[in-house]
């Protein structure tokens, strides 16, 4: 482990610099650091050669150090080659230590942007940000680490994640440590029991939509919300930084379904277009299209009576048979008829139906090859078509469940 400090221009005094229980008399707070915290090496940053003199004080004390010149960060342009200087120095998965104590203007705010940077994207372990205040009523100046308030950082990451990409294990994963966390210290005689339920029921949801199970993720949107004031109470207690996340989860409740919904076709079907929605809504496109066109045949299945079995694989497949016969019908080229063959073209406006069935299926298979044919479809092209499937999926609904209801 290495610790990066910054040296001050003002005269050294001698204090009692204290971690915990251990304790140190010296001038220079970062020999402290250097016996209270035993880095192998201490980096000096330094903007004013003045201040270069604590370097060969620590040399003298067999402290190892190395100096590190950074700008006084005056402009924008010198605040990121101080970043870019303190990112440079350290190693990729390396444990780092940063000392403030010494550090003015913007270098405390540079520091935990650094950290952070090091720590998301260079693996770098942050032991610590550490700064020695004034001396205290006890005559003892006693390290404070700012590295717990760094957490703050991730709990914003994870209440994003939630919110604008329906990725809820970051969440999941805070939100397990913290309860747990909390139970095992047991200061807390009434500590949080819900949290983590809650959060993997969130993590189910989203796992679900990117998976297009719409079974599961109506159903762990149900379960997200049935205690949600419960969750509210808990969350006000130990995790207030989460509750635009339990804002957007009220926003489920139009998702919430019961498997035993089912029994009620028409408004189950209605909940999974209200999930195609809400793919389309987070640039789900690809999961948004497969859902679509397996609710097409669910509410043609809906229309010819068959919504008791709208799981059954075979009678599914069957029902996919006929409606690309239709297409083919249309286009006066030969195909095999199914048992439901008749029905279809039984209905009114059966070719509006197998229509919006062809576009759908076209547009599935595309995206199911990944793009390896001799197609010329642009990703511009394809993310409109699949942004505009709402429609047609609705316009499919109204044309089944109305003239269901309207013989």
């Amino acid at each position: 482990m290495r610790c990066i400090s910054f040296a001050g221009q003002g005269r050294s005094e001698k204090k009692r610099y204290c971690r915990e229980t251990s304790c140190i008399e010296t001038d220079l707070v970062q020999e402290a650091i250097f016996h209270l915290y035993n880095p192998e090496e201490i980096i000096i940053c330094l903007s004013d050669p003045v201040a270069a003199g604590v370097v060969p004080k620590l040399e003298g004390r067999n402290i190892p150090v190395q100096k590190l010149w950074i700008p006084f960060g005056t402009d924008e342009s010198q605040l990121w080659e101080i970043f870019s200087t303190i990112c440079g120095a350290v190693r990729d998965r390396e444990e780092i230590l940063f000392d403030i104590t010494a550090g003015c203007h913007s270098l405390p705010f540079m520091t935990v942007l650094a950290a952070s940077y090091l720590r998301s994207v260079r693996h770098v372990t942050i032991t610590g940000v550490i700064y020695a205040p004034g001396t205290g009523d006890d005559g003892f100046c006693r390290f404070v680490d700012l590295k717990p308030m760094m957490g703050i950082l991730d709990w914003i990451s994870g209440v994003r994640a939630v919110t604008k990409y329906v990725d809820a294990e970051p969440l999941y994963s805070l939100l397990n440590k913290f309860q747990g966390n909390i139970h095992r210290s047991g200061e807390d005689p009434d500590p949080p029991v819900r949290l983590t339920g809650w959060a993997s029921l969130l993590k189910q949801f989203s796992d679900a939509v990117k998976l297009s199970r719409p079974v599961d993720a109506l159903y762990a949107a149900s379960g997200a919300i049935r205690d949600i004031n419960e969750i509210n109470k808990e969350l006000i207690r130990f995790a207030p930084s989460l509750i635009p996340v339990l804002a957007a989860t009220r926003d489920l409740s139009h998702l919430a379904a019961e498997p035993e919904m089912a029994i009620d076709m028409e408004k189950y079907v209605r909940k999974q277009i209200g999930l195609i929605a809400f793919q389309l809504e987070k640039g789900l496109f690809i999961q948004a299209v497969t859902l679509g066109r397996e609710v097409l045949i669910t509410l043609l299945m809906t229309w010819m009576g068959l919504d008791a079995d709208w799981k059954d694989a075979d009678i599914r497949h069957d029902v996919s048979r006929t409606l690309t016969g239709g297409s083919l019908a249309m286009q006066r080229r030969p195909y095999d008829k199914t048992c439901y063959s008749d029905d279809l073209t039984n209905h009114p406006d059966w070719r509006e139906m197998v229509l919006i069935w062809t576009r759908l299926s076209d547009l599935r298979n595309n995206l199911a090859h990944c793009g390896m044919n001799q197609r010329d479809d642009s990703v511009r092209s394809i993310r409109k078509r699949a942004s505009d499937i709402l429609p047609d999926i609705e316009r499919f609904f109204n044309l089944c469940i109305q003239d269901k209801d309207n013989p």
